[in-house]
């Protein structure tokens, strides 16, 4: 893991299907805030999504798997297709041209870099605590507060904005909390996840009831002991409401 762009770079064009890539929206949960997963060059300026260029001999669902396992070293992951991003001035060809040469690669080594490329956009979550981020002498990965995204390359930025509205649009529709909980969880984790994801603060007992009738938590008969007085009451997930909503 870690130094697979690079060594895409100085392998050459053979294997690359011209002018498509993935990029992954990678979101988890952490000391009570959403997070999203972010990669850079080391010689680069500028922060962006996981993702690669499509091979010639792999599916695009199969390219984005493959990212993923490079940035986190998780695999079967659920990934869901969003968007294509596919604008003529999408790609910043001096920033390309400008980490190629950094590394000693010729652009004209790689005119795939050279030229616009659409990207299949995919957003996951995934548990914080299951993520092994990548990091060695050609690239790293960083976690970045939901709202404090900064600059990205290229169009990335939209990217995530369209990402975030498009799970806003599905999220009394798809399950939203269960990828990113462990088995026991407190409503005002799963509270902060939605509000994470809503941008606003959301009515504690009005979400407690929402969340209870939906059928999608079930409350324990316990509390989390090893937390300071009051204890809060632990709750789990109804993986059969879960997987009855996810196969519609």
């Amino acid at each position: 893991m870690g130094s697979s762009y690079l060594e895409t770079f100085k392998a050459g064009t053979e294997n690359i299907h011209p002018g498509l890539s993935v990029d992954c929206v990678i979101i988890s949960f952490h000391e009570q805030k959403m997070k999203i997963l972010l990669n850079k060059y080391k010689l680069n300026k500028l922060w962006m999504l996981p993702g690669g260029l499509v091979h010639k001999n792999e599916d695009v669902d199969e390219a984005v798997q493959r990212v993923l396992f490079q940035r986190t070293g998780l695999t079967n992951i659920k990934l869901r297709q969003f968007y294509l991003f596919g604008k003529k001035d999408r790609c910043n060809i001096d920033n390309n041209r400008e980490l190629l040469e950094s590394y000693g690669v010729s652009p004209d080594d790689i005119p795939n870099l050279m030229s616009r490329y659409a990207t299949m956009g995919y957003f996951a979550f995934v548990r914080y605590d299951q993520v092994s981020l990548s990091e060695d002498d050609a690239d790293l990965s960083m976690w970045f507060d939901i709202d404090k995204i900064p600059k990205l390359s290229h169009d990335h930025n939209e990217i995530i904005n369209r990402a975030i509205k498009h799970i806003r649009l599905l999220i009394d529709i798809i399950p939203i909390g269960y990828e990113l909980l462990p088995e026991e969880f407190t409503i005002v984790e799963l509270r902060k996840i939605y509000e994470g994801i809503l941008g606003e603060e959301l009515d504690k007992r009005n979400f407690r009831k929402r969340m209870l009738t939906s059928e999608l938590i079930v409350s324990l008969d316990k509390k989390r002991e090893t937390d300071p007085y009051p204890q809060p009451n632990l709750y789990s997930f109804n993986m059969k409401r879960i997987e009855e909503l996810l196969d519609l």
